[in-house]
């Protein structure tokens, strides 16, 4: 059990947070971006990489549905998002800025330049499909594009409350990938390395203790 708060490079979790890596708990921004973090710093782009891929955090990404002027959207947003090539954007239905908490349901949509699309991920038969045509239209301005959205197979979830968990679960698969075929080639098949493994997604209960044994080990290591 945590007792105390963890600070993780850009990231942080509170004793609460950390409450929520347990089963039958809903994911919050927090632990999203947490893993995000630790994905990002233990699988660096290697040196002379052609492939940049960017993991835009959880805490930023619910700007791009709620800041209707892109010129200020552009600004807000890391500038990372311009340089990269492939772009991992979590995608929640939060629709309330003024609240920190907010939102039901985590799903992921992933911008590949390469091929001028938005690839789509949802563990929940597609329920926020309404949110993804959202981000993509308005990342789409903001990046001066016109990408459309492709629906990709992805594993189910059988609760209401382990969207996050899938949604790490794929972006750790998926972006462990692109790291790795980056390293030799710029002909890299998107669609193909884009599709999720579905015998190799690890089931909610075991990522989510994953998670909370990479957080005491952050933890002891302090």
């Amino acid at each position: 059990m945590l007792t105390t708060t963890l600070y993780y490079k850009d990231s942080m979790l509170t004793p609460a947070d950390y409450s929520n890596l347990y089963d039958d708990n809903w994911l919050n921004d927090r632990c999203i971006d947490f893993y995000l973090e630790h994905l990002e710093s233990n699988l660096p782009i290697k040196e002379g990489s052609v492939i940049k891929p960017y993991l835009l955090r959880a805490s930023m990404s619910f700007l791009v549905t709620n800041i209707e002027d892109t010129t200020y959207l552009s600004k807000a947003l890391p500038n990372h998002i311009f340089s990269s090539d492939i772009i991992f954007i979590p995608v929640n239905n939060k629709q309330n800025l003024e609240s920190f908490v907010g939102g039901s349901h985590w799903s992921l949509l992933v911008y590949v330049k390469a091929n001028n699309k938005f690839l789509y991920y949802d563990s929940a038969d597609n329920y926020n499909i309404r949110f993804a045509y959202k981000y993509s239209d308005k990342i789409s301005k903001v990046l001066g594009i016109e990408g459309n959205v492709e629906i990709m197979g992805t594993p189910q979830q059988i609760n209401g409350s382990d969207c996050g968990v899938y949604l790490l679960s794929i972006i750790g698969q998926l972006y462990q990938r692109i790291i790795e075929s980056s390293s030799y080639s710029n002909q890299v098949a998107f669609e193909e390395i884009l599709k999720v493994d579905t015998q190799h997604v690890l089931p909610p209960s075991e990522m989510r203790q994953k998670i909370r044994e990479l957080v005491k080990q952050l933890k002891n290591s302090k």
